[in-house]
């Protein structure tokens, strides 16, 4: 009897599972599903880019059925409410599906840590609908500051705040800071009139990235200017009011990038998870509960060489690729391997021709690496899509005006931010 492969998630850790069991459908007698809830797969790494006008929604859009065309894997749209590992079930309000071996790749939301006010009045970055949500609301930003004679309250609403010093915090400032220039002339808006803030909580922003890469970062959010405040945090958020740990208060927009977690919807399910919602994992990446139950990417908590695994996208593709090939050698009898993470490096994009870059442990900046960056953005759309979609890639980069110069957002409606539901 064919093994029942069933795969929770889309994003690049379930892609991966995925992609990698898929070349044995057929050799093996093996049935892959791939369960989410969305009918496509996010570039979430891309998400500033849509949030900062720079390319359309549908550049950070994959749908899966392009992914996997001609595929045994079988793709299925539908929002799963309930796990039942006892019967070895996922259960959505209209269907079960059993399986023999799952994957857990849920993904991440983000984490507020419980700060007054930052779940009701933040702006987000985490999914593709939030970054619409946080485009539409800061073209519509300048669209009513273009209308107030008060200076004073015109720069209110052309305030921007960004907590958190990490990859989407900078990318964000970056995409900002280049984005502002272009909507001043398109409003009859004076620079000095909109201000931008990245705030971090530690002593220097991307504290993952060595530290010279890191200050350049800096020196360029610096020249597009940007006011980047270290060792200084978020205390509380009401409606346009931003209270700082160093007292001060601003007035504006917060957009929130300063931590992350597991999905809170794995955390209600019976399976041991750490305090960040992630599923508890041995060295093979399989639940410390259930030995058919395999956990990939930002739903892994695992301590290996001493230091958690950290939450990128190598992490997700490593993972999702190391739990299809353990499981297809537990279905063949074969021993399962630890997984040991082979990580090439780093890359931090500061506007559309800026970059740092630490890759096999060469350093580089400026246009080489940017030029990098979309190389491995090409790479990973040629292993999932082939060159279909490194043509779209080029198109939406390089070969269309800025999008958001053509966007019309009436004034009347002032976009709310999305809290995604804590199913997937």
């Amino acid at each position: 009897m064919s093994k029942k492969i069933v795969i929770l998630g889309a994003g690049y850790a379930g892609i991966s599972v995925a992609k990698e069991l898929e070349k044995h459908i057929g050799k093996k007698d093996i049935e892959v599903k791939l369960i989410e809830k969305n009918s496509f797969h996010t570039l979430r790494t891309e998400l500033h880019e849509v949030a900062g006008g720079r390319v359309s929604p549908e550049a950070v859009q994959v749908d899966l059925n392009r992914i996997f065309k001609n595929s045994k894997v079988q793709v299925i749209n539908d929002e799963i409410v309930n796990i039942d590992f006892d019967s070895q079930k996922l259960l959505s309000n209209s269907y079960e599906y059993a399986y023999d071996y799952l994957v857990i790749s849920t993904g991440s939301r983000p984490c507020c840590f419980n700060l007054p006010g930052v779940n009701e009045y933040a702006y987000q970055l985490w999914s593709y609908e939030e970054s619409i949500v946080l485009r539409n609301h800061i073209y519509s930003c300048f669209q009513r500051a273009s209308k107030i004679t008060d200076r004073e309250e015109r720069k209110k609403l052309l305030t921007f705040v960004i907590a958190g010093g990490g990859f989407t915090g900078v990318e964000l400032a970056g995409e900002l800071a280049e984005w502002k220039d272009k909507l001043c002339i398109q409003f009859s808006i004076k620079k000095e009139d909109v201000t931008i803030y990245l705030v971090e909580a530690l002593p220097s922003i991307l504290n993952i990235l060595d530290t010279k890469l890191a200050k350049k970062c800096e020196a360029r959010l610096k020249k597009f200017g940007v006011n980047v405040l270290t060792e200084c945090g978020i205390q509380s958020v009401e409606k346009d009011n931003i209270y700082l740990s160093n007292q001060k208060k601003i007035e504006g927009t917060l957009i929130w990038t300063a931590g992350i977690q597991g999905n809170p919807f794995i955390a209600e399910m019976d399976i041991k998870c750490d305090r960040r919602f992630r599923v508890e994992v041995n060295e093979y990446m399989q639940s410390v509960q259930y030995g058919n139950v395999f956990s990939a990417g930002d739903s892994v908590s695992h301590i290996c060489d001493g230091k958690p695994l950290p939450q990128v996208v190598e992490t997700a593709l490593q993972t999702g690729n190391h739990i299809a090939k353990n499981i297809l050698n537990i279905i063949d009898g074969k021993e399962i391997k630890a997984f040991k993470p082979n990580y090439h490096g780093v890359m931090v994009s500061v506007g559309f021709s800026y970059a740092v870059a630490k890759v096999m442990g060469i350093k580089c900046s400026g246009f080489i690496a940017s030029a990098l960056k979309h190389m491995v953005n090409i790479h990973y759309l040629y292993m999932i899509g082939k060159v279909p979609l490194i043509m779209d890639y080029i198109k939406h980069q390089f070969l269309q005006k800025r999008y958001c110069s053509k966007l019309n957002i009436s004034l009347s409606v002032e976009p709310e931010g999305l809290n995604e539901p804590n199913t997937v």
